[in-house]
């Protein structure tokens, strides 16, 4: 099946999903992420920790499996290399920090119907999945040296034009009480230059629909 067709698959889904939810609702998501950058030809990269956070809009379903979900995310994101020594002795690590605005357009697939204990979609089990759009609003490159237990970073500023602005990629998460993985696999360029270099990022977040 071609893209073009998975994506009009897709929203028909959505759209169907929406025409049977019985209601809109608004939530937040908060918590940590792992993030990293899959380089080309670079093994070197793992992930690092950081924050992610944002509101959700979503359509909830009270007769119906299917739902809709738009995201606004603000996530920092980046990749670290392992610590290593420099000439000196002292250890040494590099590190990507940047920082994105997200916004996922997920289907949501509840695992089983509602009854009639259900007070509301927290013990559901539900699946989402869906495009992602990110927008870089900028990044540093760190050093960090450590220095007789002492740390230092060293921070330099990306330069304009040396980062795409635009972000893009796929999303799934799993959702069960407040409690939601989520994992996003980017596909654009992170740099304009050099090697391909992808976003991914892990993150397990408290979630919540009013």
């Amino acid at each position: 099946m071609k893209k073009t067709e998975l994506l009009i698959l897709f929203f028909w889904l959505l759209g169907s999903g929406a025409l049977m939810a019985q209601r809109i609702g608004g939530g937040l998501l908060v918590g940590p992420a792992l993030s990293t950058m899959k380089i080309s030809g670079n093994d070197s990269t793992t992930f690092r920790a950081d924050f992610t956070g944002g509101v959700r809009i979503a359509l909830i379903p009270e007769r119906f499996i299917l739902g809709g979900e738009i995201d606004i995310i603000y996530s920092r994101q980046g990749t670290s290399s392992k610590r290593g020594l420099d000439e000196a002795g002292n250890s040494i690590r590099y590190m990507e920090k940047s920082h994105y605005i997200n916004v996922p357009l997920l289907l949501n697939i509840y695992l089983r119907l509602w009854n009639e204990d259900d007070e509301d979609e927290s013990m559901i089990p539900r699946l989402r999945i869906g495009p992602q759009i990110g927008f870089c609003i900028g990044g540093n490159d760190v050093m960090e040296v450590k220095v007789k237990k002492k740390q230092q970073q060293y921070i330099t500023p990306w330069e304009a034009g040396t980062f795409n602005r635009i972000d893009y990629g796929l999303t799934a998460a799993i959702s069960y009480w407040f409690v939601e993985v989520r994992y996003t696999f980017g596909m654009a360029n992170v740099f304009k230059e050099g090697e391909k270099s992808t976003n991914h990022v892990i993150s397990v977040t408290w979630s919540d629909v009013w």
